[in-house]
Formats: C-alpha cells, sequence, structure tokens
C-alpha cells in the first residue's frame, strides 16, 4: 500500500523533494522561542509508527527528515532513530537529510545511517550567551566541536550548516568553524518570527558573506533580506 505521508516543499530549504516526519511532537528539551514550529499546536513527542508501515518515500529524491522536530535531542529514545534510519536504508536511492542541534548525537549511529546522507546543524552565532537566551539546546561552541568531530568519523558523508536566524557574532571565529567543519554549503537565513533577536548589521552581514563565498556555497534565504536592505 501506498500512502503520500511526505509533505512536499521545506519552509527551510527549497532544494529538498519533502520532509517526512515520523517523529513528531514538542521539542520540549531544546524549546527554542524562535522556531517556526511554535506557531502550531503540538502534541506529545512521540514515534507514529504508521509511517514506517507504509511504502511511501520514492526513488532519487532528497528527503529532509525530522524537519517537525529535533528527532536526535536527548529525550528522543535510540528504538526510534533506528526505526526510521532502517527505514530509509530500505530507499538506499535517495538522499536524506539529518539537522540537529544536538549533533553530537549522530556519533551514536555510524554505520547505520542511509549510503546518501547529508548531516547538519545550525549555527546561530559564535555566543553562547546569546543562544542560551532563547534556546535550551546545546550551545553553539559544542555543536561546532561536534560538526567537527562528525566530519572525521564520516569522511564519505556531507555536512551543511545552517546560520539562522542568525544572531550577532565575530566574524573570525565564524569563518574559523566554517573552515574547520568545511562542510558542502551554508545557508544564511534572519529572523522571521515575532521574537526580538541581537542581530548583526548590514555591513557584518555582508562582510561574511563575502568571506564564507570564499571557502564554500552560501545560500542567502529570501528572510535574510531584511537585515541586507
Amino acid at each position: 500500500m501506498s500512502i503520500n505521508k511526505v509533505k512536499h516543499n521545506s519552509n527551510m530549504y527549497n532544494w529538498v523533494y519533502g520532509t517526512w516526519n515520523p517523529i513528531k511532537g514538542n521539542c520540549k528539551l531544546h524549546n527554542c522561542t524562535y522556531c517556526y514550529m511554535k506557531r502550531f499546536a503540538q502534541r506529545k513527542l512521540r514515534l507514529d509508527e504508521s509511517y514506517l508501515e507504509i511504502d511511501n518515500l520514492k526513488s532519487e529524491r532528497t528527503y529532509f527528515v525530522g524537519s517537525s522536530t529535533d528527532m536526535w535531542a536527548n529525550d528522543v529514545p535510540t528504538e526510534w532513530i533506528e526505526k526510521v534510519l532502517k527505514k530509509c536504508n530500505n530507499f538506499p536511492d535517495n538522499t536524506y537529510l539529518f539537522q540537529s542541534k544536538n549533533p553530537g548525537r549522530f556519533k551514536e549511529f555510524i554505520g547505520k545511517f542511509p549510503p546518501n546522507t547529508i548531516l547538519g546543524t545550525t549555527i546561530e552565532t559564535n555566543y553562547n550567551h546569546l543562544t542560551s537566551k532563547y534556546s535550551q539546546a546545546p550551545p553553539p561552541l559544542e555543536r561546532y566541536l561536534q560538526m567537527v568531530l562528525i566530519s572525521e568519523l564520516f569522511p564519505k558523508g556531507k555536512t551543511i550548516l545552517s546560520l539562522e536566524p542568525i544572531m550577532d557574532f565575530d566574524i573570525d571565529i565564524m569563518v574559523k568553524w566554517v573552515k574547520k567543519i568545511n562542510p558542502e554549503f551554508i545557508s544564511i537565513g534572519a529572523n522571521s518570527g515575532n521574537i526580538n533577536l541581537i542581530e548583526p548589521s548590514k555591513e557584518k552581514v555582508e562582510l561574511l558573506i563575502k568571506e564564507l563565498k570564499g571557502l564554500t556555497k552560501v545560500i542567502e534565504k529570501d528572510n535574510l533580506s531584511r537585515l541586507l536592505k
């Protein structure tokens, strides 16, 4: 039986075919106040087994798996993640994006990821004290160090970075971090919610983009235009 449980397009990335969210519900552990999912009513964190029982992933597509909650947060049972990865491995011709603000947990599943896997994290700033105002997720420095380690443990995989919503930053440190992680590309976006963040100046963002374009591909999201006006 084939039932479409894939949400096509993505609020975060227009290059994915669709999002697939067998693990869903309230991301209580990280609780990022600026998360776009806050606008939707969230139920208890859960694994929807019906997603695993049907043939709902087309071949040769790119899927963002776990876009509606951070399925790699420490309160998500290992068994749930293993079931999701097993399902993805049944469709090895696809490319799968897994992104988390707790990228250190990726290490538990090295060897279990599908062959075409992209691992990513969000780094809004290099200032830990800024993110701590709005999120209980691991601080940016920890995410950076874990992604460097993941790049070493998962050399055949690809990594990406999301700088969204971008907050004020130290440009030298941000560029250093990107060099060390060496992502396939970087997506940069601004806050599009109702939370007032401490944001960088137009000149600072422009300089960062210029520096990063010398290192990798940079994708500027539409909402970044607010900061660049």
